[in-house]
């Protein structure tokens, strides 16, 4: 571009072709004194004045122009998860058929009632009665695989028999059976069956209420002190301890009884205590509400110490309601075991009492006793 400039006194003018640009500056100096200059407060002042007057442009010529545009792609790390496969449908169509199949008439032999030969395998298998109880057998049984039996166990030991007839348990004389359920106190002989003693801490006993109800509670023992429970027991049929201290069983004998004891022992009636093997050792029994008990095995045991002296043993019952003991076995021994089997299990309804009894023609004679069978639930 070529451009003219011409200056006249203090202002500029710039000329070009048809655009006229004039930029005027007029710059003024005030208050000038010769000699020793003195500058007091100056002002400079600088006006520009710019003025643009009809700026008139054509369109503007653009060449050809080639663009070219280089484009690098890349592709960043790419991360996938577990791809999700949704659920497809598989239909398999198969056809089969089957052609040029002979077969000859076949033989058929009298066949053997499969009823007699399931017997045959019990017997030889198990034992005891065939097809015990309705097809279950004993080791179904003893393993709770059939729903509503159980088996029944009951044994004690009396320590010392002697002329006048009793119950064989681990108290002298007859086993109590309570007209009406009632609170009963456990204590110990020994301090140390205690909650935090070396000898027994706690006891479970198992019972009926007084509906004759199977129940049962633990309890915390405090030694010779008695301690309630928290149930009322119509009958107590078994107890046993379930934790010790460092002696891992009991220190003393343990009672339970009616309120009021000295020393640990009850006052008046003992329904049950442990003195041997950490369990009570009671040969009686009452069948609960809604059950059934069948016998199939009675056992009893004597060691008479003199020669020609007997044990009379006897098995006892009474219906519910009933005040009559009824003897339902009886036998002789000496000094040995006896076991007696019934093929054809006894039957006892609910709410009957149970109970081995003995005396001997001599005194100071060990005799244990014990019953077997299984319990069953009455259907509804």
């Amino acid at each position: 571009m070529t451009s003219r400039i011409l200056q006249e006194d203090s202002g500029l003018i710039l000329t070009e072709a048809s655009d006229v640009l004039i930029n005027n500056n007029y710059i003024e100096t005030n208050s000038f004194t010769t000699n020793t200059p003195v500058v007091q407060n100056t002002a400079i002042t600088q006006v520009y004045v710019s003025n643009v007057i009809s700026i008139t442009t054509g369109q503007p010529i653009v060449p050809s122009v080639t663009v070219t545009e280089d484009e690098v792609s890349t592709a960043s790390p790419i991360v996938t998860g577990t791809p999700e496969v949704n659920s497809t449908p598989i239909t398999q169509i198969s056809s089969f058929s089957a052609g040029s199949i002979l077969t000859g008439r076949p033989d058929v032999e009298d066949a053997a009632d499969p009823n007699e030969q399931y017997e045959q395998v019990v017997q030889q298998m198990f034992g005891g009665w065939p097809k015990r109880i309705y097809d279950h057998t004993d080791l179904a049984i003893s393993r709770g695989h059939t729903l509503g039996y159980r088996t029944l166990y009951k044994f004690g030991y009396n320590p010392d028999v002697d002329t006048t007839e009793e119950t064989v348990w681990g108290n002298a004389g007859d086993y109590i059976w309570l007209d009406n359920a009632v609170t009963m106190f456990v204590s110990s002989t020994s301090a140390n069956d205690s909650g935090t003693g070396i000898g027994a801490r706690t006891i479970l006993i198992q019972g009926l209420d007084e509906d004759y109800n199977e129940i049962e509670e633990t309890i915390t023992l405090n030694g010779q002190t008695q301690v309630a429970t928290q149930l009322s027991y119509l009958r107590v049929y078994r107890s046993f301890v379930t934790l010790a201290g460092s002696n891992e069983g009991t220190s003393g004998v343990i009672y339970i009884g009616s309120s009021g004891a000295t020393g640990g022992v009850p006052n008046s009636s003992v329904y049950a205590s442990i003195s041997v093997g950490n369990q009570t050792q009671i040969a009686a029994y009452t069948v609960p509400a809604g059950h059934t008990l069948y016998i199939d095995e009675i056992n009893f045991t004597a060691a008479v110490s003199q020669a020609q002296k007997l044990v009379h043993c006897k098995f006892n019952s009474r219906d519910y309601e009933s005040n009559v003991f009824r003897t339902r076995f009886v036998q002789v021994i000496q000094s040995n075991q006896l076991i007696q089997s019934f093929k054809y299990p006894q039957e006892f309804t609910e709410k009957t009492d149970l109970e081995c009894r003995v005396s001997t023609d001599t005194t100071n004679t060990a005799i244990g006793a014990s019953f077997q069978g299984v319990l069953i639930k009455n259907e509804t």
